[in-house]
């Protein structure tokens, strides 16, 4: 059989030893057999379900079903934490990754390739990072060889020469290069990158090789014959720096490593085919692209970097050597940068295949650990050192080394020497990398750590994992803040074979330790309700001498932690403790903890400061940030409430309302300053008018005043409640300020009660002046002396032909809401005959408003009392509200219209007085009502009683008489006031209305 001589390079992302790292808590939370509501702890999870974002959640859940529990948020394809029903965690860091999420989701990890060779890409079908292989022939070409992508990095690795279609076998990719050349690619088990071996078949096939090699290099290209030219490509922001050990280094901006070359070797393989003391399976030369057994000839090549090309150079001494025994390997391996690394170093000066070293086959696992001569398989005298370096020990480094409780250095042994017992050593040594060699690095000034005696001989059924102690290097680790622990297995006698042993890579460190919990946070007050935690001048004001504290307590394991309120007064740098409410349950871990001061501790007006710890039984969390509180509790006293005159605050006022005098009226605006009563710190009002259980809140600088209106809806008396808080939050008594509000009072009023004469006085506030009477309407009783209630009341008689009373000018602008009212009596022998009109205010050529009777209300002929505005100036379209009472001719009857701008409608009420004969009831009946058209104008001209206004003349005469005619500007009655006008000026009856409408507010008066 022909021997060969084998390429080797390596392209790999590292796969991370195992770390296990469990958190003890020496006091677990106390989970109660039943919760408050007769429900089981275990009863409010699903202890099924095995998985927690959190470790509070994960924590809670694994105490409460007595399971562990894994904490999801932390997970990463190395790394596992548990939560654990004592309370403690377990943090798993695994060379071999346990699951991935390239995917987007989490999966088992599957190394298969799929794809179709020639056709596109190959791809790995579930790797821990995203693997892409040539497809060989025409959709290889010009592509590279492969390509991994690393936490948003990526790496593309060309190979000297174009690729043939290759075969796929399960995880491996192999290319026949020439008659005699193969090159296999396999994907690296854990599923961080892939191995390409260039096989050899002779030395004819490695001339073969290094002519396909020289002849496809482009001009331009650096090296020279027989170099092999690695063409790379890596992500912006990356660059490749060459070692002095002839590693490369793949670097960002901030010289974090990516990606790894190790020194490049070369190795023949002296070692031929190999029979293991403790197997009877040989090791044969097909299993050996892996690395070198025991016994290969090893040489270093020369590296170099130009630009993005990385340049090996192989030994040529090596290669025409008459001592080499073929096949030969040639290893420029590339990895990515992990979380750990693992290195073989021997005498002789080389490390390069061994960094970062697995099975070489199934049948020889691991690498040697100790003396290795020729007497055995090894063909060669040398001694070996196995290191591992573990980082991500961020969570003990914060602590010191009391924190930490045990530690373990678990390692695989799968082979010995013999059956007898021998001692290897763990130490404690300094840092390691890929251009780690015998020669740069040594035990030194190590620490030996621990030791173990025994043998891992198969023949012996003794092979598997051991624990070696490793207390002491990981509380060094914590006490010095270290970032990375690394720590070496040497035999205890390096000077004979029978010490010699194999591990494998997959090691584990276990660290068992308790972190103290974390200083409480958020500290607030819970009663009073106060959110922040200040001093100084941001200290807070609490209204009670026995305030509730609370703060969030936590512990970074997940476990039960008690806290520990204290509150002390400051002198200086002396601090002298008030209260403290000793060392309270256990809660769970992210809980907000309350603690009440004791009565009795704390005074009125004095200043004091309180915090909060925490213990988990063991360790304190040290104190969290103090907060300064001033207790008051004095009471401010009752808001004064002064009413706002016009000409001393404000705009707007319309009425002044003192207290428990009638004032004001309906819509008219008042405005109130609710005061402080000479408590300076009064920061806030509450007020309402007639509810105090609905009050409106107000804040205000300390001390000032707020002014608030009053625009009352109806003239009933109303109570203004009003109350102030402090700055500490306490409330005064209530203040109670009573207001009574009139009834509307008239502008003009037209009582025509002179019973003689040719005008007729207004004596309403408004000075509208007198009417004056045109035609000859004359003088008769008026209702109220008819009923016999006043000797002095008179009406005027208008004949329905031209008299009338009319004023010099507008009285009412039409524009603005109003009411009118009057007493009136249709002529019965007019009824029927037509339209009149009592009230009206002309416009330029119609009435602005007419109030009256129409003789045919519904195109019928049935008569009504009706209320009417025009549209427009000159619209023909009048708007009419009329009421449903009867009319009846001959009858003493009021009438009230009203017009509400606002709401854009016109209203009539009609009150029946009757005649002495047939006195009616004197209730006032409200019409439905009716939404007027177009926008509301202004009537210029005069007021006039006993007409209308049709195309600029006077028309609708009223044929009959009319008493007491009022007029309210820019406002409506309520149904109280128009009860009143219909009984008259004196809030008297006419005759038997009397006793029902003596029930009115006797303190509200007519004018």
């Amino acid at each position: 059989m022909g021997s060969w001589l084998v390429a080797r390079w390596r392209v790999l992302v590292p796969v991370a030893a195992v770390v296990v790292i469990a958190l003890v808590a020496t006091i677990a939370l106390v989970v109660p057999g039943l919760t408050g509501s007769g429900e089981s702890a275990a009863e409010q999870f699903d202890c099924t379900e095995l998985e927690e974002a959190s470790f509070d959640g994960a924590g809670a859940k694994a105490r409460a079903c007595d399971v562990e529990v894994e904490v999801t948020g932390v997970r990463t394809p190395w790394e596992t934490s548990w939560a654990l029903p004592d309370g403690n965690t377990r943090l798993e860091i695994s060379s071999m990754p346990s699951r991935t999420n390239a995917s987007g989701e989490w999966s088992d990890v599957d190394t298969s390739i799929v794809g179709t060779p020639g056709e596109g890409t190959l791809q790995v079908a579930a790797p821990v990072y995203p693997i892409e292989l040539n497809a060989g022939g025409t959709a290889g070409q010009g592509a590279p060889l492969g390509s991994i992508e690393r936490d948003g990095k990526r790496i593309d690795v060309w190979f000297p020469t174009e690729l043939p279609v290759p075969e796929v076998d399960g995880t491996q990719v192999s290319y026949r290069l020439a008659d005699g050349v193969r090159l296999v690619v396999s994907v690296n088990v854990d599923g961080t990158g892939f191995l390409p071996v260039v096989e050899l078949a002779d030395p004819a096939a490695a001339a073969r090789f290094q002519a396909l090699v020289d002849g496809a290099r482009p001009d331009g290209f650096p090296g020279g014959p027989g170099d092999l030219v690695f063409s790379t490509e890596v992500s912006d922001g990356l660059r490749l720096v060459p070692e002095e050990q002839g590693s490369v280094l793949v670097l960002d901006d901030a010289d974090e490593v990516h990606f790894v070359a190790a020194p490049p070797v070369m190795w023949d393989s002296a070692g031929g085919s190999t029979v293991l003391p403790d197997t009877v399976t040989e090791v044969s030369a097909g299993n050996r692209v892996a690395a070198p057994v025991d016994g290969d000839r090893i040489r270093m090549m020369d590296t170099t970097v130009v630009g993005s090309r990385i340049v090996i150079t192989p030994d040529q001494a090596m290669l025409t050597s008459p001592d080499t025994v073929w096949p030969v390997y040639v290893d420029p391996s590339i990895s990515g940068k992990g979380a750990s690394e693992w290195v073989a170093v021997r005498t002789g000066g080389y490390t390069g295949t061994l960094y970062k070293w697995g099975d070489i086959s199934s049948t020889m696992q691991g690498e040697g650990d100790g003396y290795c001569s020729s007497v055995s398989s090894c063909n060669t005298q040398f001694t070996q050192r196995l290191i591992w370096e573990f980082t991500g020990l961020s969570a003990i480094t914060p602590l010191v080394g009391s924190n930490v409780i045990s530690a373990g250095f678990n390692v695989n042994g799968v082979h010995s020497y013999s059956c007898t017992a021998t001692t290897t050593d763990l130490h404690m040594v300094g840092g390691i990398s890929a251009s780690t060699t015998w020669s740069t690095w040594g035990m030194g000034s190590s620490n030996l750590i621990s030791s173990r005696t025994e043998a891992h001989n198969a023949t012996c059924l003794n092979r598997g994992f051991r624990t070696f102690d490793a207390l002491k290097a990981a509380r060094s680790v914590a006490d010095n803040d270290w970032s990375s622990l690394v720590l070496a297995l040497k035999a205890r006698d390096e000077s004979t074979m029978a010490g010699w042993k194999r591990f494998r890579h997959d090691a584990t460190l276990t660290i068992v330790y308790n972190r103290p919990p974390n200083k409480p946070s958020s500290m607030q007050y819970a009663d009073p309700a106060i959110t922040t935690c200040g001093t100084g001048s941001s200290k807070a004001l609490v209204n009670t001498v026995t305030p509730r504290l609370s703060a969030i307590v936590s512990d970074p394991d997940g476990g039960s932690v008690q806290p520990h309120f204290q509150v002390y007064t400051k002198s200086g740098t002396t601090e002298t403790e008030v209260w403290n409410s000793t060392t309270m349950a256990g809660q769970t871990s992210g809980t907000r903890a309350y603690a009440r001061v004791a009565s009795g501790k704390l005074s009125n007006g004095k200043s004091y400061f309180w915090r909060v710890t925490s213990t988990d039984g063991q360790y304190w969390s040290g104190w969290g940030s103090s907060c300064e509180f001033t207790v008051d509790t004095s009471i401010p006293a009752a808001p004064t409430v002064t009413p706002v005159t016009s000409g001393t605050s404000g705009t707007g006022i319309e009425a002044v309302y003192p207290q428990d005098v009638l004032a004001g009226g309906v819509g008219l605006m008042g405005r109130f300053i609710l005061g402080p009563a000479g408590s300076s710190d009064v920061v806030q009002y509450s007020y309402s008018f007639g509810d105090p259980a609905t009050m409106t809140t107000v804040s205000v600088a300390k001390g000032a005043t707020y002014e608030v209106s009053f625009d009352p809806s109806t003239s009933n008396a109303v109570t203004l409640y009003a109350k102030s808080k402090d700055s500490a939050g306490n409330s005064s008594p209530q203040r109670e300020y009573r207001i009574k509000v009139a009834s509307p009072v008239e502008d003009v009023i037209w009582k025509l009660d002179e019973g003689a004469g040719q005008s007729a006085a207004d004596t309403g506030p408004k000075g509208a002046g007198s009417l004056t009477l045109a035609g000859d309407p004359g003088w008769v009783e008026g209702p109220h002396q008819l009923f016999g209630s006043r000797e002095d009341d008179w009406a005027l008689a208008f004949d329905g032909a031209g008299d009338a009373a009319l004023s010099e000018g507008p009285v009412l602008d039409t524009r603005e809401s109003f009411t009118v009212s009057a007493h009136v009596l249709l002529d019965e022998t007019k009824a029927g005959q037509g339209d009149y009109t009592a009230l009206s205010q002309d416009g330029l050529a119609q009435s602005g408003f007419g109030l009256g009777y129409r003789a045919d209300c519904d195109g019928n002929g049935a008569e009504c009392w009706a209320f009417g505005m025009p549209d427009t100036t000159s619209s023909s379209t009048v708007r009419y509200a009329t009421s449903g009472v009867a009319v009846r001719a001959g009858e003493w009857v009021h009438l009230v219209g009203e017009h509400d701008a606002t709401a854009k409608t016109l209203r009539l009420w009609v009150c029946e007085v009757g005649t002495p004969d047939r006195m009616a009831t004197g209730e006032p009946f409200p019409g439905a009502a009716v939404t007027r058209g177009g926008s509301a104008w202004q009537a210029p001209g005069g007021f006039a009683v006993g007409r209308g206004q049709s195309a600029g003349a006077g028309t609708d005469w009223w044929p009959g008489q009319v008493d007491n005619v009022r007029l309210f500007s820019g406002q409506i009655v309520d149904a109280s006031k128009v009860r009143r006008l219909c009984q008259g000026a004196e809030a008297e009856d006419f005759g038997q209305g009397a006793a029902a409408f003596n029930a009115v507010d006797p303190t509200v008066s007519e004018q």
